[in-house]
This record gives structure tokens, sequence and C-alpha cells, in this order.
């Protein structure tokens, strides 16, 4: 297993994707639009931001986005990470696990001591970004009217 940058046949690769994790990682939240995937992650690979990825075999196993920005709260500049995704069939393998490492790794080399990212409610991914060391921050709630 190698963990590497993505190059840009394989971002274009990921990007063809966008529709599922959209769909799998806000539980419902957002509608489901090829549109709207990508409008959400392309100011992110425009800023600068890029895929790691996990290759077996010259197979893509999954992949994680890496970037920065500045914390709106603290105006500091800090890590992001909005986007984790492992293929299906690639699953409960620790490839999460090893792909955030590897995003602290990449993250702290550009001078940074912080990462965030978002997760939404009932994801149970949120499970593994806990046992990563992530804190919840904040708390975004709604309430229909």
């Amino acid at each position: 297993m190698q963990i590497r940058r993505a190059t840009y046949d394989e971002t274009q690769r990921i990007l063809n994707h966008s529709l599922e994790v959209l769909k799998e990682s806000t539980m419902g939240h957002v509608k489901q639009r090829k549109k709207k995937a990508l409008e959400l992650i392309s100011p992110f690979l425009s800023n600068g931001g890029y895929y790691l990825i996990c290759v077996e075999n010259n197979r893509v196993l999954g992949w994680i986005g890496v970037g920065s920005s500045v914390d709106i709260n603290t105006d500091e500049m800090i890590g992001i990470i909005p986007e984790i995704y492992v293929l299906p069939k690639y699953r409960n393998k620790g490839i999460a696990k090893i792909l955030c490492n590897e995003a602290f790794a990449y993250l702290k080399s550009e001078g940074l001591s912080k990462v965030q990212l978002n997760v939404f409610s009932g994801n149970y991914a949120k499970q593994i970004y806990e046992d990563l060391g992530f804190k919840e921050v904040s708390t975004v709630m709604e309430r229909k009217i």
C-alpha cells in the first residue's frame, strides 16, 4: 500500500465519485446533485488543495482532501480536510486512518499546527475521527419551522 499525491488524471477520476461522496458524507442533508457536489469541492481545489490517495496494485483504494484555510474564529491558518473517502470494498481495513495520519504529516510539514474537518451528525466516520484525536469544537443545530 502506498500513499501519495494524486496526479491530475487521478484527481479527475476522484471527482467522478463526487456524488457518492456527497450522498454518504452529508447523511441526506444536502440534495444529491452532481453540480452541487462539484460546487462544494471546487473552491478547495482552486485554492491549492489536493488529494492524497491510497494505492495498491495500481488501484486507488481511497483518498483524502488536504488543504489550508484561515479559521474564521481565530484568524489562524489551519489545515483542512474537506473529504475522506474509501471505496466500499476496501473499508474496515484502516485505510481512512492511514490517510488521515499521512495528511497530518503533510500539513505539519507545511508549518500548520491544527487541522479541522466537518462531519455530519450520524455519520459513522465520526468515531474514526475521534479515535484520531479530533475533538468537537462547535455544533450546527437546525429546526424545521
